[in-house]
């Protein structure tokens, strides 16, 4: 498994690619493309990895994923049947100078602010509505929607996925070795995981194992895994099932309940409790 270069199949005489996802699962492997890609959620849900983040992703949910940003949309096992639908370009494919104009400034106002990537939290019926016409839109009707679309992202409150923004692309061994690495822990977060353990997973010694991560991500290896432990945790304290703090805790890989409470206020500043709290009145409140 590695890191694909991933090209996205690009039917004749169009620049605005139209993808429909239907399954148990979204595609598995990390990969990469230089196309920017807008996906909808239409159903599924799980966890995206964009460069250095986790994020929870669920029905309705509208993502931008910059272009060579890696990423991998992993569904939750036993979860919905994923449908997602994706909207994939580059400004390029338009020839030189086609946005410069001054009456599409907003598409290069749009590419300035996406970076490795963005969630879209606002105006969301609006633009999942473009998106589901998409499909069976004709090339003219495509490029207006994209227009329309452009603009109400640019208009959109937003929240940034990936800090580290790394244009580079990434290499077959390379590529592999993060698959692996995104791979097991992604399946293991919820217990013990040694620096060993993982180098030798990568077939790497413990150093240059730290090095090769923190380079990909511009994170440690253990600042990613305490990321996707708090995320997770998150998702049981927003969730349906009503945990005791503790089950939590252990559930999200942490041996004890003050380190996980420690852990969790140093990231998102607050408490577990005052996040269950504010989470509750949100849904209340819809």
């Amino acid at each position: 498994m590695k890191v694909q270069p991933f090209k996205i199949p690009k039917p004749v005489q169009y620049n605005l690619i139209i993808q429909v996802d239907k399954g148990d699962t979204f595609y598995p492997l990390l990969h990469q493309h230089e196309e920017i890609q807008v996906s909808c959620v239409l159903s599924g849900q799980g966890k995206l990895i964009v460069s250095d983040s986790i994020n929870p992703f669920t029905s309705g949910d509208i993502f931008v994923i910059g272009g060579q940003s890696p990423h991998l949309f992993q569904s939750a096992t036993g979860g919905n049947r994923a449908y997602m639908i994706s909207l994939f370009f580059t400004l390029e494919s338009f020839g030189k100078g086609f946005f410069e104009v001054p009456e599409l400034s907003e598409v290069n106002l749009f590419y300035d602010t996406i970076g490795g990537g963005i969630k879209i939290c606002s105006k969301l019926k609006s633009i999942r509505k473009i998106m589901e016409t998409l499909p069976k839109a004709s090339k003219f009707e495509r490029f207006l929607h994209f227009l329309r679309l452009i603009q109400k992202i640019n208009a959109a409150k937003k929240r940034e996925l990936a800090a580290f923004v790394s244009r580079k692309k990434i290499s077959h061994t390379e590529g592999k070795r993060l698959q692996l690495v995104f791979e097991y822990v992604m399946n293991h977060f919820d217990k013990e995981i040694t620096l060993s353990d993982i180098a030798m997973r990568s077939h790497m010694t413990p150093p240059s194992f730290c090095r090769f991560f923190k380079q990909h991500t511009n994170k440690t290896f253990f600042e990613f895994l305490m990321e996707l432990r708090i995320s997770h945790s998150c998702e049981l304290l927003a969730g349906p099932l009503e945990l005791p703090i503790a089950e939590i805790a252990e559930k999200s890989g942490f041996n004890s309940v003050s380190h996980f409470n420690r852990s969790f206020k140093r990231i998102k500043k607050m408490t577990p409790s005052s996040f269950k709290g504010k989470m509750t009145v949100a849904t209340n409140y819809q």
